[in-house]
């Protein structure tokens, strides 16, 4: 009698655990969200007007199956995709999208998910994009793109050791990857690696083939090593477009005023000027201080700093 009490017990239990497999605390965020396309004048129009209504009224195990069997009737409907996408994210399933993603294994040749990832960046929609590259990252073919995507989303967000660990990933196959050791290079720039940094220049000096533009890092590095000499001859032998990008000109500043007792700008000053035409506003008398008695006090500072 027990037994058959505790069995009754644990099958509604696990009924019960069945039919609420998705978190009912999301319910305010899908009936509010506006971000769930309609379609009109598609075969997919009434599959997807249906996934959102059951999606908002909270009926989630049927919205499930509705999105799926939607998409699997419309492999390229660009709007499904986006609304089951949105579906999984707001109810924080992550991981139950990427298996699906997976599962269907889109090739790296696919116009349709090349499209997704180009709206959500168009509509703003970054964080599900992250989801979206995650997932594609685990399919064949998707992996070295993911991987720079997303590294350059945590570089940009300050997420260094996000950035690092997908920029390393991308070196493990792809040893000499331009946009990996410059995005390493930032990396140890943001963190005072300044010995680091340098092998990222070693690297870049021999991988670079499009960018160029890695004379900053040898000059940084030397001029915060303290081979302000070395740091100098990266910073003239630098590029055109280089030498106009303002941390550039800074260090190259920098690295005048700890060498020189009277510094000459006669070099600096067009690539300062180009860079003012740009939108750069510190004046150049504020930028170049050699006159004045501020200016005295921040060379020393700098010059004292140094020794």
């Amino acid at each position: 009698m027990r037994f058959c009490i505790f069995y009754i017990l644990l099958l509604c239990h696990t009924l019960i655990l069945w039919g609420c497999r998705y978190p009912i605390a999301k319910q305010d965020e899908l009936e509010s969200d506006t971000l769930f396309l309609e379609l009109s004048g598609s075969a997919a129009a009434e599959c997807n007007a249906e996934g959102i209504r059951l999606s908002k009224t909270i009926q989630l195990d049927q919205a499930e199956v509705v999105w799926d069997k939607c998409i699997q009737t419309n492999p390229n409907e660009i709007v499904v995709h986006l609304n089951r996408l949105r579906f999984y994210f707001l109810l924080d399933e992550y991981e139950t999208l990427k298996q699906k993603i997976a599962k269907e294994a889109p090739s790296r040749s696919s116009v349709t998910y090349t499209n997704i990832l180009k709206e959500l960046d168009l509509r703003l929609r970054t964080d599900e994009r992250v989801v979206l590259l995650d997932a594609l990252s685990r399919v064949k073919g998707w992996e070295l793109y993911s991987y720079e995507e997303l590294a350059n989303y945590y570089l940009q967000t300050g997420n260094y050791s996000y950035a690092e660990g997908y920029f390393n990933q991308i070196l493990e196959v792809v040893p000499f990857h331009e946009n990996a050791l410059y995005g390493m290079a930032d990396i140890q720039v943001q963190k005072n690696n300044w010995y680091s940094l340098l092998d990222y220049a070693k690297s870049l000096e021999v991988a670079a083939k499009k960018n160029k533009e890695f004379h900053f890092y040898f000059t940084k590095a030397n001029y915060e090593l303290g081979r302000y000499e070395e740091a100098l001859k990266w910073a003239e032998s630098a590029t055109a477009s280089e030498k106009t990008q303002i941390s550039f000109l800074e260090v190259w500043r920098d690295t005048l005023f700890v060498l020189k007792d009277n510094p000459k700008w006669d070099n600096l000053l067009p690539y300062y000027r180009k860079a003012v035409e740009k939108g750069y506003s510190v004046p150049e008398s504020v930028f170049f201080p050699t006159l004045s008695k501020e200016g005295k006090d921040i060379r020393k500072a700098v010059r004292s700093g140094r020794s």
